[in-house]
């Protein structure tokens, strides 16, 4: 079936389907499943249902009901997905609601994620705060704190989480931390973080943080205002 292009420029909306260029300029709305090469959102777009795309940009607010699968997502503003994310990069720069699962090559955020189930990445890379329902699991992942953040269990090779600068209102009422039951990786630094347990070859364990127990192979430092119950070499 050949490809045509759809653009909605004020307030429409239109049946999903097969397409080329999806642009949606102001307040669109589509219907159905969407398979196109690249997509546009510009103002205020739903799609009540899925999303197949090459490329996906989206500078306002867009909502998908269903899940989205693309090589290229970047968005500036916020979005929200009812189901799974995949893809092999993607870039949020505001807010992203995904309430299922999420796996990408690359993922960077500026600003805030939210994922409600399992999040996976060959490097993820966050500059402000998430949330992870369940895994967090990426070959490198780096955090610079700027409010609080958590998942039930971070797995990698390189975790690397710090805290950034902020103002003295969000230190007091949104505290930067990092929460989460279980960290381990191969080499872990660790900043203002609370964890039941960290396990790892080298670890850091740096100011700010509360470790229930540590477990490491090879080297450990603590910084001396960390609070940390038991310590073991493996």
């Amino acid at each position: 079936m050949e490809r045509r292009d759809l653009v909605i420029a004020g307030t429409g909306h239109a049946s999903g389907g097969l397409y080329s260029l999806v642009k949606l300029s102001g307040n669109g709305k589509l219907y159905g499943d969407l398979d196109c090469l690249e997509m546009q959102v510009q103002g205020n777009a739903t799609v009540e249902g899925s999303v197949k795309a090459n490329n996906v940009h989206i500078a306002g607010k867009g909502h998908v009901t269903g899940g989205m699968e693309c090589e290229w997502m970047k968005v500036s503003g916020s979005v929200k997905i009812g189901e799974h994310v995949q893809c092999q990069e993607a870039t949020v720069r505001g807010h992203g609601l995904v309430k299922g699962s999420c796996t990408a090559e690359t993922i960077r955020v500026h600003g805030e994620l939210d994922v409600g189930g399992d999040c996976s990445a060959e490097r993820m890379e966050v500059e402000g705060h998430f949330s992870v329902g369940g895994l967090l699991n990426a070959g490198y992942i780096e955090v610079k704190l700027f409010g609080p953040s958590r998942a039930t269990e971070i797995g990698g090779e390189t975790i690397m989480v710090k805290r950034q600068g902020g103002s003295l209102f969000k230190k007091w009422f949104f505290p930067a931390e990092l929460t989460a039951d279980v960290i381990e990786g191969d080499v872990i630094h660790l900043e203002h973080t609370t964890a039941k347990t960290v396990r790892g070859n080298r670890v850091t364990i740096g100011p700010g943080c509360h470790i229930e127990r540590v477990e490491y192979r090879e080297a450990l430092e603590c910084d001396e205002e960390a609070k940390i119950g038991t310590i073991e070499k493996g």
